[in-house]
């Protein structure tokens, strides 16, 4: 994890978020592009999400690697754009972009007028699924964009237990520290190739999608009351962590074990443990490696395959930041 740990404690604050229930109201200008159903299987959406992006930056080319073959709910790229002129349209899916340049642009508010809008480097703007005003772009663009399925979204929105309702809308112009971080950790893992496993993406993935419906929102919500796992379901979370932690676990396997949604799953699990379930299971693995490097003579990359993780600068990362030394070190020092 390394580089990306500091970012990824931030966006634990942010799966708290999860705490808080969101619900659609029949007024809501989304609600009927938003089908009850659940988050597809890996690559699902994918061509839709892509297409939304072109839409969306018409004109633009890809900087860097796609996400497209690592989340199903949501696409994350790069994308520069030169100065172009996008005429009115449709997008399918919400959308966030965090600008990393100054951008000049006009924005249509009404058929035929135009109002003139800055972008900085560092803030947001945040669209839902539906009407794309028309833009003419005086400069070009750098920006990083996530594409957020509008189904993905509902799965999101009814795992979470509130009653109230709310409405969607756009916010052009704002900073949000928390949405920040976890598109920056978002980045990380796709220039790393997925390295870190499907738990924590799928976590990234929830997190991101639940914070921008709760910044996308108009009105705010009480927290909601959580209470922790049974002490038997614990039990079994914890006994299946310990003896399957060198697989590549889900939260979909360790809610269904719980009997709970992936949402109310990880609400819980934090409530009980005090850690996220990628967090406790990165620790089993980091406390395995640990033993082995003790009482084994395996080698680091074989310790590392043998406790579920990558590689063995994967290792080396993560048991640098929770011990304070390299696995070599430790095993030197120890023996």
């Amino acid at each position: 994890m390394g580089r990306r740990t500091d970012g990824y404690r931030r966006s634990c604050d942010v799966l708290r978020l999860q705490t808080r229930v969101l619900a659609f109201d029949t007024c809501s200008p989304t609600l009927d592009r938003i089908g009850r159903v659940s988050i597809r299987p890996l690559n699902q959406y994918g061509d839709t999400m892509v297409s939304s992006i072109d839409r969306l930056l018409k004109g633009s080319t890809l900087k860097g690697p796609s996400s497209e073959h690592l989340w199903s709910g949501i696409t994350l790229e790069r994308r520069i754009v030169d100065p172009i002129e996008r005429e009115e349209d449709d997008i399918d899916s919400h959308y966030v972009m965090l600008w990393r340049e100054t951008t000049v642009a006009e924005r249509a508010y009404r058929a035929g007028r135009f109002e003139r809008v800055v972008k900085r480097p560092g803030f947001l703007s945040l669209g839902t699924a539906g009407r794309l005003p028309a833009v003419r772009a005086l400069t070009p663009y750098d920006v990083t964009v996530c594409t957020i399925d509008t189904d993905a979204a509902r799965t999101v929105l009814e795992e979470i237990d509130e009653r109230r309702s709310y409405r969607l809308h756009d916010q052009l112009g704002i900073r949000d520290e928390a949405l920040t971080g976890l598109i920056g950790l978002l980045c990380s893992e796709v220039d790393n190739a997925g390295e870190s496993g499907l738990l924590y993406q799928q976590s990234l993935e929830q997190a991101l999608i639940a914070r921008f419906l709760h910044v996308a929102r108009s009105d705010g919500l009480e927290p909601s009351v959580v209470s922790p796992l049974p002490h038997r379901v614990l039990g079994r979370i914890l006994d299946k962590i310990e003896s399957e932690h060198e697989n590549n676990l889900t939260l979909d396997e360790l809610a269904r074990e719980a009997g709970y949604s992936r949402s109310h799953f990880q609400k819980m699990f934090r409530l009980a443990t005090g850690k996220s379930a990628f967090e406790y299971l990165r620790d089993v693995r980091l406390e395995r490696a640990r033993q082995a490097l003790i009482s084994t003579d395996d080698g680091i990359a074989e310790i590392a395959a043998g406790v579920g993780l990558s590689s063995h600068s994967h290792l080396t990362r993560l048991f640098i930041k929770k011990f304070g030394v390299s696995p070599s070190s430790y095993r030197r020092e120890k023996s």
